[in-house]
């Protein structure tokens, strides 16, 4: 099974017990090394933030249907945590929650002459355009020109 059907698998397995208990599944990623164990990391949020002890709560929980369930063949270490202060932005709607907050936002050809830009998030204009605010001026950007975004502090 390749990393990206154990991740559909996972994800498909997991997301109503998250949504059961008001948690949103941010992401499952699957990785395995030439050497040593694979892991599982399973990033969960809600609005306002999450718990250590919701985290905790959720790892036993998640561990166990994962046991029961039993098809992943590698033997993983399994990681659940919130994706953090400076959460990476993937998804159309990542861009649309997260609008008037700072960002970090790396474009795959330059936009104003750079390619690396800071600065409030404005929202995401018909699920495909990024509105970026970096020193007074707005940069439309298109999704599929986003390398990678994240909030920054």
């Amino acid at each position: 099974m390749s990393h990206e059907e154990i991740e559909a698998r996972v994800e498909e397995l997991i997301r109503p017990l998250v949504e059961a208990q008001g948690l949103e599944l941010v992401e499952v990623e699957f990785t395995r090394p030439r050497r040593g164990r694979a892991s599982l990391r399973i990033f969960l949020d809600r609005q306002g933030g999450i718990t250590l002890e919701e985290i905790t709560r959720m790892s036993r929980v998640v561990g166990s249907l994962l046991d029961v369930h039993d098809f992943i063949e590698a033997s993983y270490n399994l990681e659940v945590s919130s994706p953090g202060l400076t959460r990476e932005l993937k998804k159309p709607r990542d861009f649309q929650r997260y609008a008037g907050r700072l960002v970090r936002l790396t474009t795959r050809r330059a936009f104003g002459g750079r390619q690396v830009h800071r600065g409030i998030l404005r929202g995401l204009e018909d699920d495909e355009v990024v509105c970026l605010e970096e020193k007074g001026q707005v940069y439309r950007i298109p999704l599929q020109e986003v390398a990678k975004a994240r909030l920054d502090i």
